[in-house]
């Protein structure tokens, strides 16, 4: 019978184009083959995997308690095009812990990162979930170096509470406790002192930017068709606010939470949109 299996999984990946697309269908991402090293940043290290040549370098940053390997479904098509680096944050995979701190010293860790392992900027930071966060902090910390910002359904806690728990009528004190709990939750597992992280994302600038978001598509079913449409709408206000001008917004058809793994194709076309804009 396990025999019988083997084949017909067998047969169905070649059917389908080969293991990628096969995994990718059935909303499983591909096989991450580690190729990176550790790279000392002074009595650390950190786990750096960079891959592909070419300019702007795209650098890529996990969503809670990822590294490296969440991007396995992206990392080579980007790489095929030009220069990608992703990584695991302190006390993530590989790398070493380091300890409670802030998002602008995580950001601080990825800047010495990348400088001790001679890669070089314009860079594009892309973040996924918590890793959004990371990549808006790293932007406005290191903007000389950093040419653009790709969002990829990204955990904004500012902008949730400031845009969208206004418009939510009764659901108000639910989604702001459920908030809350995401926010304990990432400071948990990540070691973040998130009260002042969150200082910091609301102090920082990312104006003039070019920023793409990608947002997986929602809707609260205990509101109305018009109180959803305006949420809909305030989540583009939030986004154009971080630069105003210079954001491009799409839904994620045919995609959940972890985009880079539902639509790969997606979320590199739209980096890969980034890169041809910036190069001269």
């Amino acid at each position: 019978m396990l025999v019988g299996l083997a084949i017909a999984m067998a047969a169905d990946i070649v059917r389908i184009g080969g293991l990628r697309p096969w995994l990718a269908r059935h909303g499983l991402p591909p096989p991450y083959v580690p190729s990176g090293a550790l790279v000392d940043i002074g009595g650390r290290s950190l786990y750096l995997d960079c891959r592909g040549t070419g300019s702007p370098t795209v650098v890529l940053e996990s969503g809670m308690g990822d590294g490296a390997g969440a991007w396995a479904a992206v990392q080579d098509p980007l790489a095929a095009s030009t220069r990608t680096c992703a990584y695991d944050r302190a006390g993530r995979g590989r790398s070493d812990a380091r300890g409670p701190h802030t998002l602008s010293a995580a950001a601080a860790d990825l800047h010495t990162l990348l400088d001790a392992a001679g890669e070089s900027g314009p860079y594009i930071v892309v973040g996924h979930s918590l890793g959004g966060d990371h990549a808006r902090i790293f932007a406005d910390r290191y903007r000389d170096d950093v040419a653009g910002v790709v969002l990829v359904d990204a955990f904004d806690p500012d902008l949730e509470s400031t845009f969208i728990h206004p418009l939510l009528g009764e659901l108000r004190a639910g989604y702001e406790a459920r908030l809350d709990g995401l926010r304990a939750l990432v400071a948990s597992v990540e070691d973040l002192r998130w009260a002042a992280s969150e200082a910091e994302l609301r102090a920082s600038s990312l104006a003039g930017l070019p920023i793409d978001v990608l947002r997986a598509p929602r809707r609260e079913p205990r509101l109305d068709d018009a109180t959803n449409a305006a949420i809909a709408a305030a989540w583009v206000d939030a986004y154009e606010s971080l630069s105003p001008g210079h954001v491009r917004y799409e839904i994620a058809w045919g995609a959940g939470h972890v985009i880079q793994v539902d639509r790969p194709d997606l979320v590199v076309d739209t980096i890969l949109r980034q890169v041809r804009g910036i190069r001269p």
